[in-house]
């Protein structure tokens, strides 16, 4: 069984910062409760406050699979094509090395 992790990095439009950043929080809480979910943190840049990068790790890929069938997963990434510049988040799968 190999984890999948990843950085998920996000935008807000312009005027849509407050929102996103209260629905991360939101989701945050959902995911966190998904039985393969390990880790779900959401930081907004210092230097960049309208971006966002949300690192998270899944049991392995039936479960990081099951969590962008979830509901609030899918209901979430519905809602970013009005909120984030892109209208999605980019991501970007990384590995542990230590």
């Amino acid at each position: 069984m190999v984890e999948v992790s990843l950085i998920a990095h996000l935008e807000a439009r312009e005027g849509k910062t407050d929102q996103l950043a209260a629905r991360l929080s939101d989701l945050a809480r959902h995911v966190r409760k998904e039985a393969g979910n390990r880790l779900f943190q959401v930081y907004r840049r210092c230097d960049e406050p309208n971006r966002f990068d949300v690192v998270e790790t899944y049991a392995d890929e039936t479960a990081f699979a099951s969590h962008l069938a979830e509901p609030h997963s899918v209901a979430f990434n519905a809602w970013l094509k009005d909120v984030a510049v892109s209208g999605k988040s980019e991501l970007t799968f990384v590995e542990a090395i230590s």
